[in-house]
């Protein structure tokens, strides 16, 4: 995916809505001066398969750089705590310099503390106060030949560290000392002996089934490093970004207007979809989570496109991604495209997208399959016969928790179904090959190597657990495009694929 043109953000403050896991939030906030509120960040884990050393970051920009520079795996986001500004440690240690090579500000920015400075493309909504009853966690590094980060929200415990050569690195960002609403304990687990010289290394996990594997293969237990989130929480979003409409409320880039980002239900009418980056953008709608029905085992999206001229050579269509068991960090400029999101797309385009060359007709519109974030892109489910400009397509587009997908593309004043390049008249085929863990614990046991797959986003494992969707229009100047969409339905299934209430 591509992100839209970022834009410096602005100095509002917003008060989350509460309500289910929203009330989140709601409940944090509580003493916070009024009118302002914070965000929560991702916790980045990578780690080194010679040295058996794992990092935990909230910043972006040092996570890819321990996998580029240092060759750590990436292994996912394995929690989300409320984030915290260039803080100094507990003895007035000023935090580590970041990677020259991927700097933390872009040139010419200078907000602070805002989610650029942490590697980000996209500014957040948040302010990095300290929420009451969290304290830091302070992330300290010992270097090779034993080398081992370690992370602790005792200053004392810090300053031991420090003194048995352990070095300050920054504060990562606050977590609670007791738990509040919807809140999980961060599990600390140790290998090795700190005492006895030789290799160390700590694992931090939000999950039970993870920290059992780790105990049951020697592991230490050292207790709950502090109280966490599972996902990112916030209801809503202040956004700019650009002028046109995002679930249903106008945007522009000279105001902000809070725009729900939970259990949004799109509109089923008639709405203009295109534009270009230059000027406008039409459409997008999005929700971090919808509310699952008991029994669900399919998700469903469905919709009405009047194709216009969006697959003319002179579009500026790039492509429209429609995601399922989506979820990702939101931001004033977008929802998506900001690590982590995942999920499966059906992502519409114009034959060719990216320089793919799948073999299928050239001209019109083509579907795609996305793998989450920029795992790859599959040709799978090309049509032998493109979509034609100025007509009227019926999409339907079904995951299930299994990773299978289900696709029908039928037009709509015919109701001739259009064939895909398999011969079919419904795309039917797993992804799961795609994902290198398994789906949840009771369908395989994560071993002490792979606790990572139990992490929210981890990258290596299908989202099974999110309830998300995004449909967002990405444009590209200098033209612009028009096409409708309507009748947009977002829909839980049962294993027989009936519609569940």
């Amino acid at each position: 995916m591509h992100p839209m043109k970022a834009v410096r953000p602005g100095t509002g403050r917003y008060l989350p809505a509460a309500g289910g896991l929203a009330a989140v939030l709601g409940t944090l906030l509580a003493g916070c001066t009024p009118g302002k509120a914070y965000d929560l960040v991702g916790l980045w884990e990578s780690r080194h398969p010679a040295s058996t050393d794992t990092l935990y970051t909230t910043y972006y920009n040092d996570h890819l750089a321990s996998i580029a520079e240092d060759g750590f795996s990436d292994r996912g986001v394995a929690a989300w705590l409320p984030c915290a500004g260039a803080l100094a440690g507990p003895d007035g240690e000023a935090p580590r310099e970041r990677s020259a090579r991927f700097p933390d500000v872009p040139p010419g920015d200078a907000h602070e503390p805002s989610r650029y400075a942490r590697g980000y493309r996209a500014p957040m909504d948040f302010a990095c106060e300290r929420p009451p009853g969290a304290v830091p966690l302070y992330g300290l590094h010992k270097g090779s030949p034993e080398s081992d980060h370690v992370y602790t929200a005792s200053a004392d415990e810090a300053r031991a560290l420090t003194s048995r050569g352990y070095a300050f690195r920054r504060v990562e960002g606050y977590v609670f000392a007791q738990p509040v609403k919807d809140s999980v304990p961060l599990y600390r687990l140790r290998k090795g002996d700190p005492m006895a010289g030789g290799d160390v290394e700590h694992r931090y996990t939000i999950s039970a089934n993870a920290r059992r594997s780790l105990l049951e293969s020697g592991w230490t237990d050292e207790g709950v490093a502090g109280h966490v989130f599972a996902s990112y929480v916030n209801p809503s979003v202040r956004a700019t970004g650009y002028e046109g409409t995002f679930n249903g409320r106008r945007v522009s880039p000279d105001s902000a207007t809070t725009i729900p980002i939970r259990n949004v239900v799109p509109d089923r009418g008639t709405f203009v979809l295109g534009g270009n980056s230059g000027s406008h953008q039409y459409g997008a709608w999005a929700s971090n989570v919808t509310r699952r029905p008991e029994g669900a085992a399919w998700q469903r999206i469905s919709f009405k496109l009047y194709t216009g001229n969006i697959f003319d050579d002179a579009s500026s269509l790039n492509h429209i991604p429609v995601f399922l068991h989506y979820a990702s960090a939101a931001s004033r400029t977008q929802l998506s495209a900001l690590p982590p999101y995942d999920g499966i797309a059906m992502v519409i385009a114009r034959t060719g997208l990216n320089g793919l060359d799948c073999g299928a007709p050239r001209g019109g519109g083509q579907l795609y399959i996305e793998i989450g974030q920029a795992m790859g892109m599959s040709c799978a489910s090309n049509l032998a016969e493109p979509m034609r400009r100025g007509t009227w397509y019926s999409i339907a587009y079904a995951l299930s928790d299994a990773a299978d997908v289900r696709l029908q593309v039928v037009e709509t004043v015919t109701g001739r179904r259009l064939k895909f390049m398999d011969g079919g008249e419904t795309f039917s085929r797993s992804f799961l090959s795609y994902y290198s863990c398994p789906l949840s614990p009771a369908q395989g046991r994560v071993g002490a190597d792979d606790t990572f797959c139990d992490n929210p986003y981890s990258v290596h494992g299908f989202p099974v657990r999110n309830t998300g969707y995004m449909l967002f229009p990405l444009f590209d100047p200098p033209s612009d495009v028009s096409a409708r969409l309507s009748e947009l339905t977002v829909e839980w299934l049962d294993a027989d694929m009936n519609v569940l209430k």
